[in-house]
Formats: structure tokens, sequence, C-alpha cells
């Protein structure tokens, strides 16, 4: 029987307006056609060529397109020619996950990005049945030829303290782009608002049985898509800022040896683009997923 081992959700709304954000001077004519980089075929119809592509983020594994696309089946994710592989769209709504590389989004919809998630499952022997093919070397190096690679906001847990139910994790965020990202800021939307961005910190036990997670109450924005800016800190190109995270409600986890599984949240979701490009840089919606051995005592 297969077992859940790690879900790699990307669910972002978020294309630049940015002339100097991760944007390609290959393609000044719009209407110019080339396929030799990354491109997306459905059977042999490509629906978005190279030259169709702003930037793709890293991070959070999306493609930033210069305009809306319909699109719907059996996606082929290219380099030229070359079939690195394939993806079918998940929808919203669902309850389920499908095994492997997938499009979180909706059929027949217009949408000018594309955000690939992927979900890793282990067979009885705890080992993995299938690899996260979304970071290909024949991907990066194809988005670095044409200048369309961007690397996200990089998020690493420093620390992890755990005692009696209060868990606490430190969390250095960095931004290693040549443009300023805003993020969502825990201190300043308190952590039941910051969670119903992220399902937070779970920890699956070494026999891969039981997990156990946090017990906040998770608050929705009223309306359930809109923001406030006064929820958003800056972290400039080039900075590293750490982060304290606290779970005074947190399950009584047993000593022993777990894994952990922890997604620092991007805002989502935008009703434009254009509402995410602030004065001094723009608003990230990507989504980092980690996970990390620790020992509990």
């Amino acid at each position: 029987m297969k077992k859940l081992f790690n879900i790699l959700l990307t669910i972002t709304f978020i294309t630049s307006v940015f002339s100097f954000v991760c944007c390609n001077k290959f393609f000044d004519n719009d209407e110019t056609k080339v396929t030799d980089g990354l491109c997306l075929n459905i059977g042999d119809k490509t629906i978005v060529y190279t030259s169709d592509i702003d930037f793709y983020d890293i991070s959070s594994h999306t493609v930033y397109l210069k305009k809306k696309i319909e699109y719907d089946g059996i996606i082929s994710v290219n380099v030229g020619e070359e079939e690195i592989y394939k993806c079918s769209i998940h929808p919203t709504y669902s309850s389920s996950l499908p095994e492997g590389v997938f499009i979180w989004g909706s059929p027949f919809m217009k949408e000018d990005i594309i955000s690939f998630g992927f979900v890793q499952y282990l067979n009885e022997k705890h080992e993995p049945i299938n690899t996260d093919p979304r970071n290909d070397k024949r991907i990066i190096k194809a988005l670095k030829k044409y200048g369309q690679y961007c690397e996200g906001i990089n998020c690493e847990i420093k620390s992890i303290s755990y005692s009696k139910g209060k868990l606490v994790l430190n969390i250095d965020l960095y931004n290693p782009d040549t443009f300023n990202y805003y993020y969502l800021d825990i201190d300043k939307m308190g952590i039941g608002l910051f969670h119903y961005y992220t399902n937070g910190p779970s920890f699956l036990n070494d026999s891969y049985t039981k997990s156990y997670s946090h017990q906040e109450t998770v608050i929705e924005p009223e309306p359930w898509d809109s923001w406030k800016k006064e929820w958003l800190s800056l972290l400039k190109s080039g900075e590293r800022k750490n982060v304290l995270i606290t779970y005074s409600k947190f399950e009584i986890i047993p000593a022993g040896k777990y894994r952990m599984f922890f997604a620092y949240p991007g805002l989502s979701p935008a009703k434009s683009h254009k509402e995410l490009v602030l004065e001094n840089g723009r608003i990230w919606v990507g989504g980092v997923c980690i996970e990390k051995e620790i020992t509990i005592y």
C-alpha cells in the first residue's frame, strides 16, 4: 500500500510586470515562435513557445507567460524537441492528490501562469517510488540560456525547539534574486491568519504511521480572497532575515525520530498581476516546502 511521503504543492497566482524582473531580452518581437528552450505541448501541438515565457520561479515551480492561454488535457514539458515529463491538470476543488507532477488549476480556463505541483510516495520499505523531474538539469539550463530563470525566496530551518506542546521554528529567509520581494510576515499577521496560507509544520513518525501537527485556530481573510499591505515585510535583493514561529498549541509528540514537513507560504490568490506590484518590489506568492529529520527527546 502506498503511503503519502511528501506533498510539494505549488499554488501561485502571480506574474511579474517589471521589465527588469528576470525578463529575457531575446524575444523583442512578440510574433517570434521559438521552441528550442522550455516549451509546453499538448499532443503534437505547442501551446507555450519558449518565446511566450516571461520567467520561471524555481522556488514555486511556476512559469509566467506573456499572455493568457487556454489549455486542458495531458501536457508535455519539453526542452526543444526532448520531452522531460508529462503532467495533467488537477482541479483546485479536489480533495485528493495525484501521484507525481501535476498542474494545479481549472480546465479550459485562460491563464497567464502555470504552476507545477509534485506529490511523492513511498513503498512499504519507505523507499520513494517516484522522483521529482521539475528540477531537471536540462530545464534549468534552458531557462538560464534565455534569461528566464528566477530563484524566488529561499527558506532554511536553522533550528527546531519542542517541549510539552510548544514548538519554535527558527527560520532564515533569503532573497538571491536581483529585485526585492514582499513576503508574508507572521509577526504582522498573527499565527491564525498566517496559517490560512499554509498547513504549518507536521511530524511523521519513524514508521510512517502517525503524524502530529499544530492546533492553532486558522483565521480566514474577509473576504477570503483579500489581503492587506500591512501583512507584508520587505526582503531586499541579497538580504537574509531571521523569522521565529512559535506554536503554543501543538500536539504532544512522543520521544523518537521524525521527519518534519513545513511550507513557508506566499500570498495567494491574487486577483490580478497589477495588485502584486508595490513601490519597492513585488509580492512573492510562491511557497517553499522543506523537510527535515529531527529527534524529539
